[in-house]
């Protein structure tokens, strides 16, 4: 897809965390490239790509032994925010700011990687306008399609940022935050930073191993992803977007 690091030649933000499950430190890295428009402000893209293996501690299925792969919990959301890095790419003259696509680690342990990347000299956070982070986006049910946008009722902002779903292929609700602390998106929330989780929703196979490949809708990511692309198109038309935001 050709996007450029953060930093030269550096995709990888190595970081250590003590998860309180276990008494080892933990080795984790954020992976971040960067759309450079020379803009003095950037949208932060986030998604998650850790799991939880094995899952100690946090499977669904505490008695089944298997790996968990985590087709939706999160590689859809690492494939939505690839596909948008490779699409804003060939985009570029139609940005007006800064794209910033983070792929997060240790998410699952307690949304370290989100902490890593606002603690960290990475990126400079009073420039980020706001995150929209994936989470889960790959199981929009075919029956009743909904896009849940958590956090999109927060600000008033976003009323105009987010696009129209008429014409969509399925219904995009609005809310509030549902679970304080639930995902990435609380992480920055919680540092003043407009975000909204983008979202399928959970679904019985959560946390177990059944969440596989077979059972993502690959069609629902597809219109997903157009979806996204505009919701991009209508930030980077708004000249004034961190006023909008504040």
């Amino acid at each position: 897809m050709n996007v450029a690091p953060l930093r030269k030649k550096q995709y990888c933000h190595p970081f250590t965390y003590k998860n309180p499950d276990s008494l080892s430190v933990q080795s984790a890295g954020n992976i971040i490239a960067k759309i450079d428009t020379k803009s003095d402000y950037c949208i932060l893209v986030t998604a998650h790509y850790d799991h939880i293996g094995y899952a100690k501690h946090h499977s669904g299925d505490p008695y089944v032994k298997g790996i968990h792969n985590g087709a939706d919990d999160n590689a859809s959301g690492v494939a939505l925010l690839l596909g948008l890095a490779a699409w804003c790419k060939e985009h570029q003259k139609e940005l007006h700011y800064d794209i910033v696509f983070a792929a997060l680690s240790a998410e699952e342990d307690g949304l370290y990687g989100a902490s890593e990347l606002l603690k960290s000299s990475a990126i400079d956070t009073s420039k980020i306008i706001c995150d929209l982070n994936f989470d889960m986006v790959g199981m929009l049910d075919q029956t009743r399609p909904l896009l849940i946008a958590e956090g999109a009722l927060l600000h008033s902002g976003w009323d105009s940022l987010l696009p129209n779903d008429s014409a969509s292929n399925f219904h995009v609700e609005r809310r509030k935050i549902i679970i304080k602390g639930g995902a990435d998106h609380c992480v920055f929330l919680g540092s003043g930073i407009p975000a909204i989780l983008f979202s399928t929703g959970l679904t019985p196979h959560y946390h177990k191993v059944t969440d596989d490949i077979e059972r993502l809708n690959f069609d629902g990511l597809v219109y997903l992803s157009t979806y996204m692309q505009e919701v991009l198109l209508n930030l980077n038309r708004k000249a004034n977007l961190q006023d909008i935001l504040k």
